[in-house]
């Protein structure tokens, strides 16, 4: 199960930065936590309206973890990322 490579083809196509995108998964044993670290302007569109994209992403993640034997939690970075820097 590679979820970085899943998060990085659903997501990197909606970006403005895209090279700004990254994903660190961090975590030992049966537990993995996924974070998502996007340049500021692009935070919005990988929360979505209502956070429903993220929500949807969560969901995703943990489905594809249990079948895997895994328990995973995604999320957001708050500071983002400057593409600039």
């Amino acid at each position: 199960m590679d979820l970085e490579a899943f998060l990085g083809d659903v997501i990197t196509p909606l970006l403005d930065h895209p090279e700004a995108f990254r994903v660190e998964v961090s975590g030992e044993g049966r537990r993995r936590d996924i974070l998502l670290h996007a340049a500021p302007s692009d935070r919005g569109r990988i929360i979505g309206k209502h956070g429903r994209m993220i929500s949807s992403l969560r969901t995703l993640c943990r489905t594809a973890g249990e079948k895997a034997g895994l328990s995973v939690e995604l999320e957001l970075d708050d500071e983002g990322t400057d593409p600039e820097a």
